[in-house]
């Protein structure tokens, strides 16, 4: 955007101040309530309006993206909270992932005998050997 921006701005800024330094003729102009007469090159003239044009423009445009800028500033906060909760989950996570791995290469325990079959043992006769 900045460089289309660009382009659109230094040719009429040139188209500008080449028409400026055409007109090299004075103007003058009258103040009705103070009756005061200023005489001005058009050159000047030309330049200072269309540079004043220019500032309030920039200035517009500053002021209508304001409420951008505020939701790009939450979006930033909201943002660092995100990273902050993620960088927990992944080291909660690289735990759980080493002890799976310690508990992968451990020995298997054998294997808990139910209470029905306890039980039946309990009465059952065993065998001399």
């Amino acid at each position: 955007m900045n460089f289309l921006r660009k382009i659109i701005e230094i040719p009429l800024i040139i188209i500008v101040v080449v028409f400026a330094v055409i007109n090299n003729d004075f103007a003058t102009f009258n103040l009705k309530p103070f009756d005061l007469d200023i005489t001005v090159s058009l050159s000047v003239l030309i330049l200072v309006l269309f540079f004043a044009g220019y500032l309030l423009g920039r200035f517009d445009a500053f002021v209508a993206n304001a409420p951008l800028r505020a939701n790009l500033r939450e979006q930033k906060k909201a943002n660092k909270v995100l990273n902050k909760e993620h960088e927990k989950l992944h080291a909660k996570f690289s735990d759980l992932q080493e002890d799976f791995a310690e508990l992968k290469h451990r020995e298997p325990e054998e294997p808990k005998v139910p209470f029905k079959e306890r039980f039946a043992r309990f009465f059952s006769f065993k065998k001399a050997e």
